[in-house]
């Protein structure tokens, strides 16, 4: 029942993108044989994307060929054709507004023919798109660094070095090998704390085995911590907290842990997500235990809990769940702005700094990035 509105979102995508292609290329009488095979391979794509999702809580560690080469271009073209459809239609409905020597509702010949040829080159586009995006979410993650100032830091805290990951999405497409690779860079950064902000599996409890032996590679000398994200709870929060255990972290939900260097102290708590199942966000009972005047950090998967958590005294927030927006031009302009003003990076408000992590991995459906490449935050305190 939960993939009915997905079917009807991908039946009228299908529907309106073959109209279009019909329209453009397809438009003689005597071409209805080569209009239904386009119909079935439309059909065809669509059935695998559900297909795919339906699947996704048992695939776990796809053969590299068939993920590179199957499985990714055929999820990333049915998600482009989205906005190919969009365009195209909306292409074609000013044509035929537009008047022409023959006001039938049809296209005239020679407008059609531009529109085809045009129509060629944005799917060519559309193509190209789905390679290079696809090419950007394997990258090695970039290296981010930034210098955050926490009040009353002491000073043997100063310089403390926070790695920070985020959504990671072990399953289907995140092979146990590249996370190896990501925990492995993670350690070469020397981290005094290691912060895993949520989504650690994507929706298939059988990831938490390869997430686990991946990442107990991992480990900051002063701790390692992890909340979880709404995937994990998709996945089953048991198998979630499993992977969490036998990776060698402490698993915070709305709850917190001391961090002590020398005569320095810092606290660092989690809030547990408000997906369905969760125990609700709590700041307030995730830093009770903090001690007066500690400085306070505070894990949120989202972002939208930024200003709660700073109300309740975060000096700075941890947060993922976003992507960058998976595509993006800037932080500004990046679909992740539908989920909020917060998407990639450093923010400052409230009183309170807040980075948001563009993460490892990618939703399941939709395996592409562009503009939004992974990442590894290595966030570096000083104290003001």
């Amino acid at each position: 029942m939960r993939f009915i509105p997905l079917l009807l979102v991908l039946t009228a995508v299908q529907v309106g993108l073959w109209s279009a292609l019909c329209a453009l290329f397809l438009p003689q009488p005597g071409q209805s044989r080569q209009r239904r095979n386009l119909a079935l391979g439309l059909a065809a794509l669509a059935v695998f994307f559900v297909s795919f999702m339906a699947a996704s809580r048992t695939l776990v560690g796809l053969p590299a060929p068939l993920r590179e080469f199957v499985v990714e271009p055929l999820l990333a073209i049915e998600v482009l054709s989205i906005p190919l459809m969009l365009l195209l239609g909306f292409t074609l409905s000013i044509a035929r507004r537009v008047p022409a020597a023959a006001n039938t509702g049809e296209l005239a010949e020679p407008r059609r023919v531009f529109l085809a040829r045009a129509a060629t080159g944005l799917v060519g586009v559309t193509g190209a798109t789905a390679i290079v995006g696809i090419e950007q979410a394997e990258l090695a993650p970039q290296l981010s660094r930034h210098e955050i100032p926490i009040s009353g830091l002491h000073r043997d805290l100063d310089g403390l070095r926070v790695v920070h990951l985020s959504d990671i999405h072990a399953g289907a497409l995140m092979s146990e090998e590249r996370m190896l690779r990501i925990a492995r860079a993670a350690a070469a950064l020397d981290p005094d704390v290691v912060v895993l902000t949520g989504d650690l599996l994507d929706v298939s409890p059988r990831a938490a085995g390869p997430f686990s032996r991946a990442f107990r590679t991992l480990h900051g000398r002063l701790g390692t911590f992890a909340i979880f994200g709404n995937h994990d709870y998709f996945a089953g929060p048991r198998d979630a907290e499993r992977a969490v255990r036998d990776a060698g972290a402490t698993l915070l939900r709305n709850s917190g842990a001391r961090v002590e260097r020398g005569r320095g102290s810092l606290f660092v708590g989690g809030v547990d997500d408000p997906s369905r199942g969760a125990l609700g966000v709590d700041p307030a009972r995730a830093l009770r235990a903090a001690l007066p005047g500690e400085p306070r950090i505070l894990l949120a998967h989202r972002p939208s809990l930024f200003e709660i958590c700073a109300n309740a005294g975060a000096q700075l927030v941890l947060s993922g769940h976003t992507h960058g927006g998976q595509i993006a031009f800037s932080p500004r302009w990046s679909l992740a702005r539908l989920l909020g003003p917060y998407t990639m990076g450093l923010y400052r408000a409230e009183g309170a700094h807040l980075y948001v992590h563009r993460g490892m991995g990618t939703v399941g459906p939709a395996p592409l990035r562009l503009g939004s490449p992974p990442e590894i935050a290595l966030l570096t305190l000083r104290g003001v």
